[in-house]
Order: C-alpha cells, then sequence, then structure tokens
C-alpha cells in the first residue's frame, strides 16, 4: 500500500504543525506520494548496494532511478568473486 498523508498524525502547534487545510480526515486521506530512489551506478560500487537492495525489497521505495554507466563493472562482480579494500590499512 502506498504512503498517505492519513497514515502520519497530526502536529497542533510548534515547528512542522499539520496546516489546516490538511487536517481533514479526507483530505489525508486522499493525498498520495510516490517515492523515487535515484542514484548514479557507482554508488553501487561504493558500497550502498545493501542498504539500496533492503530498500527495494522491503517496499520502500516506489521508484527507482539509476544510469548504467558501470555495467561492465557490475558483470564483472556477479562473474568473480570482489573484495572491499580498507585504505586505512595503509596509514604510516
Amino acid at each position: 500500500r502506498a504512503w498517505r498523508l492519513s497514515d502520519e498524525p497530526i502536529k497542533e502547534s510548534g515547528v512542522g504543525a499539520t496546516p489546516d487545510d490538511m487536517k481533514d480526515p479526507e483530505v489525508r486521506k486522499n493525498t498520495k506520494a510516490k517515492i523515487f530512489l535515484s542514484f548514479t551506478s557507482n554508488m553501487i560500487s561504493s558500497g550502498v548496494r545493501e542498504t539500496i537492495k533492503y530498500l527495494v525489497k522491503n517496499k520502500k521505495v516506489d521508484v527507482l532511478v539509476t544510469t548504467a554507466g558501470g555495467i561492465e563493472e557490475d558483470i564483472m562482480k556477479c562473474i568473480t568473486p570482489h573484495y572491499l579494500g580498507d585504505f586505512s590499512k595503509w596509514k604510516r
């Protein structure tokens, strides 16, 4: 089920208070949103692959927008094992 404004509590006062026109239950029920996740292909290689996988697998996003800029790198990683390096090992 998609997110709806009615899923969120009404905040009566202070910073982020709900505007009066958004307090009507019918308006809140009909106010929906699509969550877009956009990233460049290098984000997969930089270590956030598992985070993106979690968000998609658990339906936390509705739409993925990405590039295929490093497709050869993705194919390479599927064919052979790869290891994550650690530059802190090289400190002097």
